[in-house]
């Protein structure tokens, strides 16, 4: 009987690994794969991993600063092993079942292990999206890429257009002939360093973009300058690229079938829906709980931050989020004196659009928001004003004026 079973050694799993040993507390921590951070493993080599939000201090015992894959899955070994965490790697868990005081989980191998608290830090990364058309079970198509160097003079496509497929796309390029797909019409939601390589690449003609067009299918050929046909539906018309390989990034889903299997609900049937979580990360199963990208925080950083707070909040301790204080800052100047939390919950219940919006996922949001008390007759936006952002109004009224030709 541990005190902590931790299920899934990412950033988040090894960090509340981590907090459990340093605490002495019995604790293991289970990873289906062959080592700790299996989807950082699996990153492009050489990449560099941001540690965002800046603004975000770090609660971990592990360390975790900006830098090169390799050197960070380097740094947390030598921090699970100073630790003497308990990491059992390719121990994939099949079932969960009981609940806080009494959990049985169920290995692949046959093996049983039994938890006071069981914590969640799978992740999604091992269930990519897929491109969901005729002939995507081909042996042309992928949802990583290791090392771009192992290929050279191919025609590849990748599809996608978050940070991920950018760096594939610009890596490959150096030594293949590139294609990126993108189903919009621009670079959104990215890196401004990415922004930045993408476009001017484009630009070069270092590699080609297929903007506002989408997969239809893929075929393989013969006697052709590449062993695949890949078609796309673009604003031109169906198109034909011949390719020998697909990199597909298009992100992932929850493994949602397990999870609810463990007894945990998820808010509506929507693949993107995230689970029903407590501000304490406790699910609708007492003493389960889910952190990371389940849970809807994709970062590292936060993640890792989540697995410290978790750890204290089962052994049953108050602990203030590591954000806190960023938003205790950002809220000083609100008419109402409230805790952050009753803040966010009051924002929550007068904005309509926020109403079903995970309480974790729109913690992160505020983190990332400006709050404005203007004074009474201040203008807020006029017209011509450039700008990407949008405003909700927690309190109070504003006063649309329309001009002489009765635009805003």
């Amino acid at each position: 009987m541990f005190r902590i079973a931790i299920v899934g050694a990412g950033p988040g799993g090894m960090s509340a690994a981590a907090r459990a040993a340093e605490l002495g507390v019995s604790h293991v921590l289970l990873e289906q794969s062959a080592a700790h951070a299996n989807t950082i493993q699996r990153y492009q080599k050489g990449k560099h991993v941001m540690a965002e939000p800046n603004v975000l201090p770090l609660r971990s015992p592990l360390p975790f600063a900006a830098g090169v894959r390799e050197h960070i899955l380097e740094e947390w070994g030598a921090g699970l092993d100073r630790l003497g965490v308990n990491l059992r790697c390719q121990s994939e868990v099949t079932r969960i079942e009981g609940e806080r005081g009494d959990f049985k989980l169920t290995l692949k191998s046959g093996e049983s292990l039994r938890a006071e608290h069981v914590i969640f830090s799978i992740g999604v990364q091992g269930n990519p999206r897929r491109l969901g058309v005729p002939g995507d079970d081909l042996p042309c198509v992928q949802y990583t890429l290791d090392d771009p160097d192992d290929y050279q003079g191919e025609t590849i496509v990748v599809v996608g257009a978050g940070d991920a497929a950018i760096e594939n796309a610009i890596a490959l390029a150096r030594a293949n002939r590139v294609f990126i797909v993108n189903r919009a019409e621009e670079f959104a939601r990215v890196k401004d360093g990415n922004l930045s390589l993408i476009l001017k690449a484009i630009e070069d003609e270092t590699l080609g973009c297929f903007y506002k067009s989408s997969c239809l299918s893929i075929t393989a050929t013969a006697g052709t300058e590449a062993p695949y046909l890949l078609t796309l539906a673009t604003p031109e018309g169906d198109t034909a690229v011949p390719c020998h390989r697909i990199i597909a990034r298009i992100g992932a889903v929850p493994p949602r079938k397990f999870v609810e299997s463990c007894g945990i609900r998820f808010p509506s049937s929507d693949v993107a829906a995230l689970p029903e979580l407590s501000a304490q990360y406790e699910s609708n199963v007492p003493g389960l709980y889910v952190i990371g990208a389940l849970g809807g925080y994709p970062l590292i950083k936060q993640a890792m931050n989540q697995g410290y707070e978790v750890v204290e909040y089962a052994l049953g301790r108050e602990v203030e989020p590591a954000d806190e204080p960023l938003l205790a800052k950002k809220f000083a100047n609100l008419p109402f004196r409230k805790s952050v939390s009753e803040t966010l919950a009051l924002m929550q219940q007068r904005i309509p659009l926020f109403t079903e919006v995970n309480s974790l996922v729109f913690r992160e949001l505020l983190l990332g928001s400006a709050v404005h008390v203007p004074a009474k007759g201040e203008a807020i936006f006029r017209k011509n004003d450039y700008t990407n952002s949008f405003y909700t109004i927690v309190e109070g009224t504003v006063e649309i004026e329309l001009g002489a030709e009765g635009g805003p």
